[in-house]
């Protein structure tokens, strides 16, 4: 039996400014820890290595975007219920794409970092113990 471990948040954002502070805001929250990844491959490679229980997800990437990498999880009967977040610009192409896979939880740019911290914790409220991360080198 695991122990009790804080929330696993997956940071998929290639603007590192704007995702070191994301991480920065998550892991100053007790019950939570921030792993923080600037490409969707990346994520995919970190996903089968940890058990993320968000995964805060921007639009636009480099190489496969936001929206391929949602699919790709979503595939995935390990993470078909995987809380997903998406940072967006805002552009209607983008919610369109995103109302059109029933995406509802996203949150414009540029976004309170306090206002989006509550996001995350009301979809996965905090438990206590430190985070379960496996291997990620």
């Amino acid at each position: 039996m695991s122990g009790t471990r804080a929330r696993l948040v997956l940071i998929v954002e290639d603007d590192k400014p704007t995702g070191d502070l994301l991480a920065s805001a998550i892991n100053d929250e007790r019950g939570y820890r921030a792993i923080r990844v600037g490409s969707a491959h990346e994520a995919l490679d970190a996903m089968t290595k940890i058990d993320p229980d968000l995964l805060l997800l921007d639009i636009r990437l480099p190489g496969m975007s936001g929206l391929e990498l949602y699919d790709r999880v979503k595939a995935d009967a390990r993470f078909r219920s995987l809380p997903v977040v998406f940072e967006t610009v805002g552009g209607r192409e983008h919610v369109a794409a995103l109302r059109e896979r029933g995406v509802a939880t996203y949150i414009r740019k540029p976004f309170d970092i306090e206002e989006l911290v509550r996001f995350v914790k009301r979809l996965v409220p905090p438990r206590n113990g430190p985070a379960r991360l496996g291997n990620l080198t």
